[in-house]
């Protein structure tokens, strides 16, 4: 029986070999592919070619039209699921120093010219502290004394802690993905853009709670419904409370 076709993306960096790049680096850039045509979409690797880094990925026909789908995504809507892989490789093309790069499909036609995001130098700082992340369980990678959890916080910020405990690594494995929780760490954190983060595999989960997740408008129902709140009494109390904060 034939084998089935395969559609071919090429992420292409031009004027570098892959010699130059090193070989944890290139894996970053090929998860990041991957990460982009969609893992769903069962890409495999094909191969790099000479003369410049291009890392060959191949889609099976039948997740051809999803894949592009993908790529469209990522260049067309900046805040979907696609594009934010794309625009972490444009952001290690930056930390890199290359200056371009491109995606080209199965015909050679360039179908994405990333835009490398150049890096700006600030004051990097780091403490020793105890401290709280809030954010939603992504997984738990490990087969030793120590295992790695992963965190999206409310940021979109991947972030990756140290769990020594297995009881609690395991009892974490089962909030993967559904709901938030807020996590007690120690150890290093570092100052970015947006703040404090705890650094890379240097922070240590000591425990964690389940944040509640119930909606405002219901609190703030249950509130109202309270016997004796005083609100219920007024004549107008949108009116009052418009008057206490000032509005007209």
């Amino acid at each position: 029986m034939a084998a089935e076709p395969r559609w071919t993306y090429m992420l292409r960096i031009p004027h570098r070999n892959p010699s130059q790049i090193r070989m944890d680096r290139l894996a970053e850039y090929m998860r990041e592919f991957a990460q982009l045509l969609g893992v769903e979409n069962q890409p495999v690797f094909a191969g790099i070619k000479n003369a410049s880094v291009g890392l060959r990925a191949k889609v099976p026909a039948k997740h051809r039209n999803s894949a592009w789908k993908r790529v469209q995504a990522a260049k067309s809507l900046p805040d979907s699921k696609p594009a934010r892989h794309l625009h972490k490789i444009e952001s290690m093309l930056g930390e890199d120093a290359f200056s371009s790069a491109e995606l080209k499909d199965n015909s050679d036609k360039v179908v994405y010219l990333f835009q490398p995001k150049e890096q700006t130098n600030m004051y990097s700082a780091s403490i020793k502290q105890h401290g709280e992340i809030d954010g939603v369980v992504t997984g738990i990678v490990g087969a030793d004394d120590t295992m790695h959890l992963h965190v999206r916080d409310a940021l979109s910020r991947d972030l990756r802690l140290v769990v020594k405990d297995e009881a609690l690594a395991r009892d974490l494995l089962t909030h993967f993905r559904h709901g938030h929780v807020r996590l007690r760490v120690h150890g290093v954190w570092v100052r970015t853009e947006d703040g404090w983060i705890p650094e890379t595999s240097r922070c240590t989960v000591d425990g964690y709670e389940l944040l509640d997740e119930t909606p405002a408008c219901e609190v703030f129902e249950r509130l109202a419904s309270a016997p004796g709140n005083g609100w219920c009494e007024l004549p107008d109390p949108m009116g009052a409370w418009r008057e206490l904060r000032g509005i007209n």
